[in-house]
């Protein structure tokens, strides 16, 4: 925790904690503050800087996001307290404010799937990805959006890389990638990275996403080089290994027909 010792932490504690939640963010090395209701940071004058906001409860969390000063800070979401996840999910949420800004060369650009029924946040998306000369297709929900990427299988021209929602109306993210990765094992197909897109940095998230067949995880609001600085890495990876592949398929082919 290092990089980010005497970060500040905003820990909203609606149900009067008993688990050494306040304790486990100093052994961490941070500084915590805590509150009892999200009224006593309304106004922005008189509120401290904060990098993070640690919550006892969903609906905190909407409660939070309509105050404009507090709208853009992470938010970890405790589940039942176990002190590594803790760490984890900090650490999650506070990596965004320490890494570079996305520096991607203007002509590597990536073909996207973005699983997003919410509107607002398919604008954001959509401009951030564009901006940067990147092709995004919209699936409203998981169920759309297994089809979309088995069209796209079926025409030749695979995504380079999904970002799919967790949450989403008819079919959620986490059962849509389940069966992305059942199609992609049965058709023999290279992995297509997945990044889930979550609504808080709830404890244990990212090894939920990873266990449903997800690559990485990543909360909104979206925030520009964080989420470009993944795809790079992810879709990157991804072409590589499919250069890799093609040269094997073309040996081989060679060495049959010898």
């Amino acid at each position: 925790m290092q990089p980010f010792h005497r970060r500040a932490i905003l820990f909203i504690d609606t149900l009067n904690d008993t688990t050494g939640v306040v304790q486990r963010i100093q052994e961490l090395g941070l500084r915590p503050f805590v509150i009892h209701d999200v009224s006593e940071v309304a106004d922005k004058e008189r509120c401290p800087h904060i990098d993070t906001i640690v919550v006892d409860s969903l609906s905190m969390t909407e409660s939070i996001r309509e105050y404009e000063h507090l709208h853009y800070i992470p938010i970890v979401l405790l589940a039942r307290l176990n002190p590594q996840d803790l760490a984890s999910a900090l650490i999650s949420a506070l990596e965004p404010n320490t890494v570079s800004p996305a520096s991607a060369p203007n002509d590597v650009v990536f073909d996207i799937l973005l699983a997003e029924d919410n509107m607002v946040n398919q604008k954001i998306a959509v401009k951030i990805l564009e901006n940067y000369g990147h092709t995004v297709e919209i699936a409203e929900n998981g169920s759309l959006a297994v089809e979309a990427f088995q069209t796209r299988v079926q025409a030749n021209k695979p995504f380079d890389i999904i970002l799919m929602d967790v949450s989403m109306p008819f079919m959620g993210g986490m059962e849509a990638t389940e069966l992305i990765r059942m199609y992609e094992m049965n058709k023999g197909l290279l992995r297509t990275p997945i990044i889930a897109l979550t609504a808080h940095a709830m404890v244990g998230d990212r090894e939920r996403c990873l266990q449903a067949g997800m690559d990485d995880h990543i909360t909104k609001p979206l925030r520009r080089g964080d989420l470009l600085n993944l795809i790079n890495k992810l879709a990157g990876e991804r072409a590589q290994l499919a250069v890799r592949h093609h040269l094997h398929q073309a040996t081989r082919a060679l060495m049959d027909h010898d």
